[in-house]
C-alpha cells in the first residue's frame, strides 16, 4: 500500500507524513505558524494556512515542535501580609468542655426510643385509652339500659349462629349455581365416502362439537344394519370426536347402498345426516 512520506530538510531521510521528528537524525519535521498556530512542514517559508512568513519564527530557528511548557510556580508558604493568628490562652482543666464560647444552654431532650418500642408503646397507649373510655361509658350509663344492650347483642349472635346452622342464611360457598343443560345437537357436515378394503367402503364426516360415530346403511331403499357405536361421550370414558371415520365391509357388488351418519354429544343430543347413497363395483 502506498503511504505519503515527508523528506527531512536536514538529512533527506523519508518519514511518514505527519511525523514530528525525523526517524534518522532526530530533527524537527513540523513547525508552527506564530500567527495562526497551524502545523507546516519543516523548511516552509510561508504558512500554508494563513500565508504569514515563517522565516523569523522561533520554532524554525530553535527546531522545537512545541512552545516551551511553563512550570507551575510553588505555592507560597508564607501567610499574606497583615494576617495574624490569635494566640491560644491557657486551658483550665477544672472547667467543663465548651465547644464554643458560652456553650449551649441545657435543653429538655427526650431519650431516643429503642427499636420496636415506639410501636409497642403506641399500641399499649391505644388499648389503655380504649379501656378507660369503656369504663367511663359503663360507669355513666344506666345499668338497666346497659343490661338490655348486652341481652340484645347476645341474642343477635345466637340467632345468627342458628340461622347458619339451619340454612336460613346461605353463603356464597353453599349457593349452588344453576347449570343450563345443552339441548343443541351437533351439526354434521362434509360427508364423504371412499372405497375400502374387503369389498367395503369408508364413510367420513365432521361435527362442530365432540360426539360419537355411527352409520346406518342398507341396500336401497331399505336400512338393514347399524355399525357399532364408537367414541360415545355419554359414558364418561370418551370425550367424543370432531372428525369421524366409519368403515363398512362385506358389501354386495354392483349394488346401490344408502346410508346416513349419526352423531350424539355428551348431553345425549343426537344428529342425523340426510340420506346419501353410493354404488359398489364388482
Amino acid at each position: 500500500m502506498y503511504q505519503a512520506t515527508t523528506p527531512c530538510p536536514k538529512c533527506g531521510g523519508q518519514n511518514l507524513r505527519g511525523t514530528w521528528v525525523c526517524a534518522h537524525c532526530g530533527s524537527t519535521l513540523l513547525i508552527y505558524c506564530p500567527h495562526c498556530r497551524a502545523a507546516n512542514v519543516a523548511g516552509s517559508r510561508f504558512c500554508q494556512s494563513c500565508g504569514q512568513s515563517l522565516s523569523g519564527s522561533p520554532q524554525q530557528a530553535s527546531g522545537q515542535a512545541q512552545p516551551p511548557v511553563q512550570q507551575p510556580q510553588p505555592y507560597a508558604q508564607n501567610p499574606p501580609p497583615g494576617y495574624q493568628q490569635p494566640p491560644y490562652g491557657p486551658y483550665d482543666y477544672q472547667q467543663p468542655y465548651q465547644q464554643y464560647p458560652g456553650g449551649y444552654p441545657p435543653g429538655d431532650y427526650q431519650p431516643a426510643p429503642q427499636a420496636g418500642g415506639d410501636i409497642v408503646g403506641q399500641a399499649q397507649a391505644y388499648i389503655d385509652a380504649f379501656i378507660g373510655k369503656l369504663k367511663q361509658i359503663v360507669s355513666t350509663t344506666n345499668p338497666i339500659l346497659l343490661s338490655s344492650l348486652v341481652v340484645v347483642v347476645v341474642g343477635m349472635l345466637i340467632f345468627l349462629l342458628l340461622a347458619f346452622q339451619l340454612g336460613w342464611i346461605k353463603t356464597a360457598s353453599t349457593t349452588k349455581t344453576a347449570v343450563t343443560k345443552d339441548t343443541t345437537p351437533p351439526v354434521i357436515s362434509m360427508v364423504q365416502v371412499k372405497p375400502g378394503d374387503n369389498k367395503g367402503a369408508i364413510i367420513y364426516w365432521v361435527t362442530d362439537k365432540p360426539s360419537s360415530s355411527q352409520v346406518q346403511y342398507g341396500i336401497r331403499p331399505n336400512y338393514t344394519a347399524y355399525t357399532p357405536l364408537q367414541s360415545d361421550p355419554t359414558t364418561g370414558t370418551n370425550t367424543g370426536l370432531l372428525v369421524h371415520e366409519v368403515g363398512l365391509s362385506t358389501l354386495l357388488p354392483n349394488s346401490t347402498y344408502q346410508y346416513r351418519c349419526i352423531s350424539m354429544d355428551k348431553s345425549g343430543n343426537k344428529a342425523m345426516s340426510p340420506d346419501m347413497q353410493f354404488q359398489t363395483t364388482q
